[in-house]
């Protein structure tokens, strides 16, 4: 196969720029770094340059690489686009949709949203490509994906946010705990430990910011992968977090968490639907209906 074709060895080369770290490029692509580094590795004896420079422990675009990057993207575009033709031609009862996200858009806004999608479009099919921020424009730019759920606070020059919902912070912790059903300010609540998810979350950085700004630090942090294993640990009482609301709507009905109520609102955020610029394609029209419709 010609190198220009090979859209997994351009998918680690554009993943390593967007990242500017071999080893966040293979968390984003779901892979191993020794993998991610043989593929742009070949691509680079492939056009006979390098494509990064790794002195100094940071990992930079050489000119060569500078020059292939909007190229890279252009040619997983068109060849996404041209997969999606091929299959449009030869099954026209099917429609497909790949749609990339963060973990807690994906887990507790798409859901919904693709039911009832799926109630006007019974034949549709659906991929969902999980990651963090990076990986999930990158999908969107690449072509990989039609379209990505990310919140307002990504700024891709290169993209359209579509707004489709607003969630505020939320302060959680266990039934039994001290806190629970209280109002409590941030330094109160911070002296009782945060369970949070890692810094490159979108709550995380609100998260931060706030406390930031009100001069808190807090007692401890407890640091996990995802939205879920948030709330399990503050279920197992090992402390208190902040929380998309949309995320905990299941537990404070259920009674397996308690809000802490905060004497200022909390920062809020608007989850998005990411596309390229221009009229987006009918599916997304479609989704992006779907998703205001159950937000």
């Amino acid at each position: 196969m010609d190198w220009l074709t090979d859209t997994a060895r351009l998918r680690a080369f554009v993943c390593v720029a967007d990242a500017a770290s071999f080893t966040r490029a293979a968390e984003a692509l779901g892979t191993s770094q020794p993998t991610v580094s043989t593929l742009v590795a070949a691509l680079e004896r492939r056009v006979g340059t390098p494509l990064f420079d790794r002195r100094r422990g940071a990992v930079t675009l050489t000119k060569a690489g500078a020059a292939l990057l909007p190229r890279a993207l252009e040619i997983m575009r068109v060849a996404e686009q041209a997969t999606v033709a091929i299959d449009a031609a030869t099954h026209p009862e099917r429609r497909h949709l790949a749609i990339a996200g963060g973990e807690g858009l994906v887990t507790y806004t798409l859901p919904a949203a693709l039911a009832l999608l799926r109630r006007k479009l019974p034949g549709l099919t659906t991929a969902v490509i999980v990651g963090d921020e990076t990986r999930v424009l990158q999908a969107v730019r690449s072509g990989e994906a039609q379209c990505g759920l990310v919140t307002d606070l990504a700024a891709p020059h290169d993209l359209v946010l579509e707004p489709y919902a607003e969630d505020e912070l939320r302060v959680i912790c266990a039934p039994g705990h001290a806190l629970a059903g209280t109002t409590a300010d941030l330094a109160t609540i911070a002296r009782h430990g945060l369970v949070v998810r890692d810094a490159a979350k979108s709550d995380r950085r609100q998260l931060e910011k706030l406390l930031a700004e009100a001069g808190v630090k807090p007692s401890s942090r407890l640091v996990v992968e995802s939205l879920e294993a948030v709330k399990r640990c503050v279920e197992a009482n090992l402390g208190v977090a902040f929380v998309p609301g949309v995320s905990i709507r299941r537990e404070l009905a259920a009674g397996t968490l308690a809000r802490v109520h905060t004497p200022e609102p909390l920062p809020t955020m608007r989850p998005c639907l990411a596309h390229e610029h221009g009229q987006p394609a009918k599916l997304v029209e479609l989704l992006l209906e779907a998703l205001r419709a159950g937000g």
